[in-house]
């Protein structure tokens, strides 16, 4: 048949149809296609497995992992006692699912490895990612009065910013910041006050925003009516850095921050936070641009970082705490033991004693006088972190000097977000009161 005998049959038939569609009842339709099967589907693209993590009753959590191949698979959880706790062994089953039942976890925010044949790999069957630094662990959440306030609940939610400003004082054109606003900031004229928020050694400035749940907290907090609307700004405490990994390529630095000349390298960024970090966000921002609306606060590395800026810039800061403070970053800090010339590593810097005179003379003017200029010196620390001691004899250093501070010790927990999570949470209802 030829082109335009095609071309007219079709046009026909059109007309045809048109016409009779509005003098008949429609034809039956064709049954749809059935669906593609969803379990068949999910095997194509890889998504299936058994369930893990599964949250029983009275703590109980169920880790599976299919891995039919491999000869042994642990567990590694930030429940088990100890930094270096050994991969809890899983055992193997039906099917080559590997099973794991930890019983008696109290309400909190956990993180964990799988451990297969000594490489450890985040949960495939857990969407529930963490980043701490370079790592990357899964977590779980047992529910309970104890974590309701790390959680997204139904209440008004404020916003988080990834924020760019310049640093000339550390020579960099732009670093990358969080800075946290409370709900209703966007729809109203309101000023507010602004909390400093510091992350430890091997952080950035998404810790406290992923692993410390600040956002969570502060939103919970502010809607209860226990903390004040406030604006909080977390930067990145690496004075080597612009942004967290993956961000930006990032500077390899030598000597190594887990070292105690190393250590000492990271107070290079004190001085930016009243240098470059507080002008911008005066102006860019509606805060209350005054001392007695200013607080800094930091865990660990943060907490040097913040005895730093703080005591040396008590014009700009009335509320200073710390959780954890690494004290022993600051210079002499640390004596070496008899016989060591190098530098100490990180393990020996955390259990040591301090030098109270290197404490005077880093600051030298720091004496009775902060306590009228400082409203809140809040210091925290948890009994079993190997920084403990040193925390404690900072503590008596300061009362020696006369230094009137409030401290929360509490047992049962160490150098951890657990514990730094629970501080926040503290502290934020004694800010700006």
């Amino acid at each position: 048949m030829k082109m335009h005998n095609i071309l007219s049959l079709c046009a026909a038939m059109t007309m045809l149809g048109v016409t009779a569609a509005t003098a008949q009842p429609p034809a039956p339709q064709t049954p749809a296609r059935p669906g593609v099967p969803l379990q068949p589907a999910l095997a194509m693209l890889g998504m299936t497995g058994p369930k893990s993590p599964e949250v029983g009753t009275d703590g109980a959590v169920t880790f599976r992992l299919k891995a039919p191949d491999a000869s042994a698979v642990g567990v590694s959880g930030n429940w088990q006692p100890g930094m270096m706790a050994a991969p809890l062994p899983m055992t193997k089953g039906d099917g080559g699912v590997w099973q794991l039942t930890v019983n008696g976890l109290k309400p909190e925010i956990y993180t964990y490895n799988f451990v297969v044949d000594g490489v450890r790999t985040l949960d495939p069957g857990n969407v529930n990612v963490m980043r701490d630094g370079i790592r990357f662990l899964s977590a779980v959440t047992i529910p309970g009065a104890g974590s309701d306030l790390f959680m997204v609940n139904n209440v008004p939610h404020g916003t988080v910013e990834q924020v760019w400003y310049p640093s000339p004082s550390l020579g960099m054109a732009a670093r990358r910041m969080y800075l946290y606003t409370p709900a209703g900031y966007e729809s109203s004229h309101d000023r507010y006050p602004v909390f400093y928020l510091l992350h430890g050694g091997g952080g950035d400035e998404d810790a406290w925003d992923n692993l410390g749940r600040a956002r969570e907290i502060l939103d919970n907090l502010i809607a209860a009516g226990k903390a004040k609307p406030m604006i909080v700004v977390m930067t990145n405490g690496n004075y080597n850095q612009t942004a967290a990994p993956g961000i930006v390529p990032q500077v390899e630095t030598t000597p190594s921050a887990a070292t105690s000349s190393g250590m000492g390298q990271m107070l290079k960024f004190s001085d930016s936070i009243v240098a470059d970090v507080i002008p911008f966000v005066d102006k860019r921002y509606r805060t209350i641009p005054d001392r007695d609306h200013r607080a800094i606060a930091g865990l660990s590395m943060g907490g040097a970082q913040t005895y730093d800026a703080g005591f040396h810039h008590m014009d700009q800061f009335a509320y200073v705490a710390t959780f954890s403070a690494g004290v022993i970053m600051f210079p002499g800090a640390i004596k070496p033991p008899a016989g060591q010339s190098g530098p100490l590593s990180i393990l020996q810097l955390m259990g040591s004693p301090i030098d109270p005179a290197a404490m005077t003379a880093e600051f030298p003017k720091l004496d009775a006088s902060a306590n009228q200029k400082l409203r809140l010196l809040y210091i925290t620390s948890g009994e079993s972190d190997p920084l403990n001691h040193a925390n404690l004899q900072f503590m008596d250093w300061l009362t020696s000097r006369g230094v009137q501070y409030k401290k929360m010790i509490l047992p049962g927990y160490g150098h951890e977000w657990p514990f730094w999570r629970i501080s926040l949470a503290d502290l934020l209802p004694q800010l700006f009161n």
